[in-house]
Order: structure tokens, then C-alpha cells, then sequence
């Protein structure tokens, strides 16, 4: 037991979800109550009002604190399943006390000792019959949805903009309407996104809205009185606001658009920080008649009218030649085959260990999951993982090593292969290469190859 005869922690959380759930006063007598029976004297109290949003340091998450810190030894509650207001989070909870060993007093479900195996199951069966119960409530709410799309109803209250919701319908805000027109008329002149936000910005009587809005709005089949879900499309269900023939050749210009639309050849994509606002940068591709122009350039002036962030963009293919030429020099420069050689080394000392040790039978596993120190999962990996008989790996000589290594970085070593273990690229303002950072390494490349070379 945890600190040996010295006093237990207890802590009791209270929530209150609905009103016909005792009040937290009344819900903190009874737990005090019967954790005198129990010999437990302190409780130190933490409270969740239900609140739609609540405060970033809820009771919960400082219960959880506690239990992970090791500060508490016993957990008590009114209800197990109402340890929060998401069954899903309540489980999360009582599985962190059965982790660190955190006996549960719950009024309405008796006395958890995790240092008694039958306690211990006991628990695990409460949580997979609530488990079981989150997944059915889950379905019965989704079957009363799913019969309200199938009607073609509103399923949301939240009204897209040009609308305003009231008692199940969608009404036609007139102010918001009248830049919805707009942004359909601009399109079908011609306009793309960008353009369109520029000129609702310019125009005073109209609502400002960012480029992606823009495409929102124009997506969107509510507009045109439509309600589209997976079982079907519904006509005349809210006000229309643009005619059916106008949303229809606004889809038709972007479908024709989407198919010149080719993806982008930008191999970094994601990857390098803006020198100015730290955004990560975007693709985009000028294209001319007989050739295209790459870049990475900050989405910050993508995504508004005008240029917000001074850093504009870099020319795409020589960053990547760079990065790529960088990368190539720092495992040439890191005697990669030694580390590899030593990794192969440690696997196969671990396979030997592993064949002696796979002597565990299922008889040991069955005693362990009946004790109760092991759950049905744990179980049921480690006897498939006996099942298989594994045959012993070949040392690797040296020189083989070396000269495979040697092929891969002069062959195959391209930024198609490296693009998944890069973790940042940063440049600075002049547009030069500063810093590459892999995954899991601290260590900057680029300035590592500069150190190497010098040495």
C-alpha cells in the first residue's frame, strides 16, 4: 500500500448535470457519511457545475492531475457512470484509477479495493456494461436523426450565414442575403475566390467574407432552398435565395474548374514556417503556357483580401534542392552504417532473450488474467504472440552493410523518401535555408553539414 500506515488522500468529486440529480451539498453529506464507515476522515472536495463550456481548470481535469501525480489513494463519488458528463471520459477516469492503484468509494456502487483482484473485476465488468450502454444510447440518438434527415428536416439550429434560425426553419436574414447574391453573381462573371473577397471588402453595403467563405457560401445547396443528406436531396425545404439554375451553374464552373485543377509537385508541402509569422507555408503554382512556376508562399495572404504578411514566397525547387542536398551531405557526414549496424546488433540479442523467455505458457497467462493483474486484451496479444514460433535472424556482416547503405543514399535518396521523417523547415527573411529538424531529433541539419564541413 501506498505510504505505508501514513493518512490516505481521499478526494470526493461532485458533479451536478441536471436538476434532478441530488445537489452537490446534498451529494457531499452522503458521500462524507459513508466514507466514515470506511474509516476515511479528510476529503478534500472538487465540484463540476454543469455548464456548457466549462472552466479551463474543472474539477475533472484537476482530479486527473492529482491521481497521475500520485496524490491521491482514494477516489470518492456519488455514481461511477456520471463521473463526467460523457460516459466515454467517465471510464477514461476509473481506468486512470485502476492504472495507479486508486481505490474508488462510489455511493451508489459500493467499494473498490484495487489491491483485491475479485474488486479489481468486479470494476472491469461495471465498464463493460457501461461501455456497452455509451455505444446503445449513442445509436438511439442517431436513429431519431437519422429519421429527421430521411424527412428531409433540419437536423441543425445552427443557420448558415444569409439565414437565421427559428422554431425549426431556416429564415432569410435579409442584410447577409443580399452579399450571398453578390458572391453568386461575381462567380458566374467569372471571379475566383480571392477576387470575389476583394471586391465584397470594397463595397460597403456588402458583408466582408475570406476566400474560403466565399467558396463556402458557393457550395452550399441551402441556398437554393436544397437540403442534401446521405439519403437524398430535398427541394423547397428552406427560402431559397438564389435560383436553382444559378446554384447549378455555379457547381457546373467549379466542377470544370476542378478538373484543369492539378495537384501540386511541391514536395515540402507542410513542412516550412514563415520566416514572419511562423504560419506553415502553402502551395502554389503559377502555370504558363510551357512551363509552371512553383513557390511556398504564407497562407496568411491567401486567405485575406490584400497582403497581410510581408513575407511573400520562395521559389519552391531551389528550397527543395537545397533541403534535399543538405539532407544527402548530413547521412553521408553521420557514419549512419555504424548506428544501423549497432541497431541490428541490439535486435538480435533481444530475439535471443525473447526465444528463452517464450517458455511463459498459456497456463501462467490464464492464472495471471484470473488474478486479475491482467485484463482480456493483454491476454489475448501475449498467447497469440506464443502461438508464434520465431526463427532466428542472421548476423549482417559489415562491408554488406556499408555498401547498401552507399546504394540507398545515391539511388534512392530523394525528398519523396525523406518527406515523412521531416519534421520543420525553417527559412529566414532573405530566403535562405536555416534550419531542417527531423522527427524525434533535435539536432539541426543544416547546421550540422556546415560544422562537418569546416571541422
Amino acid at each position: 500500500m501506498k505510504g505505508g500506515h501514513a493518512m490516505k488522500q481521499a478526494i470526493g468529486y461532485l458533479r451536478q448535470s441536471t436538476h434532478k440529480q441530488q445537489s452537490l451539498a446534498a451529494q457531499k453529506l452522503t458521500i462524507k457519511a459513508l466514507a466514515e464507515r470506511y474509516h476515511i476522515q479528510h476529503i478534500t472536495f472538487y465540484s463540476d457545475k454543469q455548464s456548457g463550456r466549462t472552466d479551463k481548470r474543472d474539477g475533472y481535469k484537476q482530479i486527473t492531475e492529482l491521481i497521475q501525480q500520485g496524490n491521491c489513494d482514494i477516489l470518492c463519488c456519488y455514481r461511477l457512470n456520471r463521473l463526467h458528463r460523457n460516459l466515454k471520459n467517465a471510464l477514461t477516469l476509473i481506468k486512470l484509477c485502476q492504472k495507479h492503484h486508486v481505490h474508488i468509494l462510489s455511493v451508489h456502487d459500493g467499494y473498490f479495493d484495487m489491491d483485491k483482484s475479485f474488486d479489481r473485476l468486479k470494476l472491469n465488468i461495471f465498464m463493460s456494461l457501461a461501455e456497452l450502454e455509451s455505444d446503445n444510447i449513442g445509436e438511439q440518438v442517431k436513429n431519431g436523426l437519422r429519421e429527421k434527415a430521411k424527412q428531409g428536416k433540419l437536423i441543425t439550429t445552427h443557420a448558415p450565414f444569409g439565414y437565421h434560425y427559428q422554431n425549426g426553419t431556416f429564415i432569410i436574414n435579409n442584410d447577409e442575403a443580399t452579399t450571398v447574391k453578390a458572391v453568386f453573381y461575381y462567380y458566374l462573371q467569372g471571379y475566383g475566390y480571392k477576387k470575389i473577397a476583394q471586391y465584397l471588402e470594397d463595397d460597403n453595403k456588402l458583408i466582408t467574407r475570406k476566400p474560403y467563405q466565399v467558396r463556402n457560401i458557393l457550395m452550399n445547396p441551402n441556398y437554393c432552398g436544397r437540403v442534401i443528406n446521405q439519403y437524398g436531396q430535398y427541394n423547397n425545404m428552406v427560402p431559397p435565395i438564389v435560383s436553382t439554375t444559378i446554384y447549378e451553374h455555379a457547381q457546373a464552373i467549379r466542377n470544370k474548374k476542378q478538373l484543369h485543377c492539378i495537384p501540386s509537385e511541391n514536395q515540402l508541402k507542410q513542412k516550412i514556417k514563415c520566416p514572419c509569422c511562423s504560419s506553415t507555408l502553402t502551395n502554389m503554382t503559377i502555370r504558363k503556357t510551357n512551363h509552371s512556376l512553383r513557390y511556398y508562399v504564407c497562407p496568411k495572404n491567401m486567405n485575406a483580401s490584400r497582403f497581410v504578411c510581408d513575407f511573400k514566397g520562395i521559389n519552391a525547387e531551389n528550397l527543395e534542392k537545397q533541403v534535399l542536398e543538405s539532407c544527402q551531405k548530413f547521412f553521408r557526414d553521420q557514419q549512419l552504417y555504424s548506428k544501423i549496424k549497432h541497431a541490428i546488433g541490439q535486435q538480435l540479442k533481444k530475439q535471443r532473450m525473447h526465444d528463452t523467455s517464450n517458455t511463459l505458457t498459456h497456463e501462467k497467462l490464464i492464472e495471471k488474467l484470473a488474478q486479475g493483474t491482467i485484463d482480456v486484451e493483454t491476454f489475448r496479444e501475449q498467447s497469440q504472440s506464443i502461438n508464434v514460433q520465431h526463427k532466428p535472424i542472421q548476423a549482417v556482416s559489415d562491408s554488406r552493410i556499408k555498401a547498401s547503405l552507399q546504394k540507398v543514399i545515391q539511388k534512392s535518396f530523394t525528398l519523396n523518401m525523406l518527406y515523412p521523417f521531416i519534421d520543420v523547415i525553417h527559412i529566414t527573411k532573405n530566403k535562405e535555408l536555416s534550419g531542417i529538424y527531423l522527427k524525434d531529433e533535435p539536432l539541426n541539419i543544416v547546421n550540422q553539414a556546415v560544422q562537418s564541413s569546416t571541422a
